[in-house]
């Protein structure tokens, strides 16, 4: 099991929010879980903190999930 940041989207009302969570794999490499709370970013050094600010910049790039059907991708309603 790994864990990985993605962005989650959660319908308000008639506007999308989205937010970074860890969110984390089973043994088959498929998501079953993220953390409770969206993560900030704070490191103890500026190179560790570029590096997880470059994790989440990678995250924005892989296909976004739905809070409310996890663990499938989110589709936007037209």
């Amino acid at each position: 099991m790994g864990w990985n940041y993605r962005v989650l989207a959660l319908k308000d009302g008639d506007y999308w929010y989205f937010q970074i969570h860890e969110v984390y794999y089973d043994k088959d490499g498929k998501p079953n879980g993220y953390s409770a709370n969206c993560v900030g970013v704070g490191s103890s050094s500026l190179k560790d903190l570029e590096f997880v600010l470059d994790q989440m910049e990678e995250c924005l790039s892989k296909p976004i999930l739905s809070y409310d059907n996890f663990p499938e991708e989110w589709k936007e309603d037209k």
